[in-house]
């Protein structure tokens, strides 16, 4: 099996550019017969890589590693953990192809959504917390790092206390961009669920936040 593309250090992960611009809104602007398109493709990937060549699973973690390597980075607020995740979910993946069942893109985004989730109920568990000098303060350039105001990190931190359902959601809409019709597919729920961890999200966000604030 190809391992996932290595950072600096041998980690796996982004491109130094792709990290700088997590920082940004990610929106999500592909059409149903695009996802229909890509499906296909990935299908005859994966009956490849099955056949025997599994060097071909190389494509597939070029094409997804950056939008679920962002995505783990905004669950666990760690460079390292999401990097981590992101080894572990696409050795999973490809131990486990053979029950790859509808679109790829959505399945292995469960197992790397679930990697977060399980972290952070371990971190949890064990009252462990971040460590300010292992988290990304504002995910992005050094020059705007030093621009980085006090309300961002106090959203990173409110952020951060959420229940993993509603960070979830919540950094899937406002951060990652995406349409809460995208966001079921991926997750395999309901809109009417995810707009109201969203809302319930905002709520909790918004109480955290006046509590500083007021």
């Amino acid at each position: 099996m190809t391992t996932v593309r290595s950072a600096p250090g041998g980690r796996p992960g982004l491109s130094a550019d792709a990290e700088m611009r997590y920082a940004g809104t990610v929106k999500s602007t592909v059409t149903a017969a695009q996802h229909a398109e890509q499906a296909e493709a990935d299908q005859q990937i994966i009956a490849r890589v099955l056949a025997g060549h599994s060097e071909d699973f190389a494509v597939l973690i070029t094409r997804y590693s950056d939008p679920l390597y962002r995505h783990a980075l905004g669950m666990t607020g760690s460079p390292d953990v999401a990097e981590d995740i992101l080894q572990m979910s696409f050795i999973k993946a490809f131990q486990h192809l053979s029950e790859v069942r509808g679109r790829f893109d959505a399945w292995v985004f469960r197992i790397v959504a679930n990697g977060c989730k399980d972290w952070l109920k371990n971190i949890r568990r064990t009252h462990l917390s971040y460590d300010e000098d292992d988290q990304p303060s504002s995910y992005s350039t050094p020059d705007e790092e030093l621009d980085r105001s006090e309300l961002r990190s106090d959203l990173d931190v409110a952020l951060a206390s959420l229940p993993p359902s509603l960070r979830e959601a919540f950094i899937m809409k406002h951060v990652e961009g995406r349409s809460y019709e995208e966001m079921a597919d991926l997750l395999g729920t309901t809109v009417g669920a995810l707009k109201m961890r969203v809302h319930r999200a905002r709520e909790a966000l918004q109480g955290l936040l006046e509590e500083k604030y007021a």
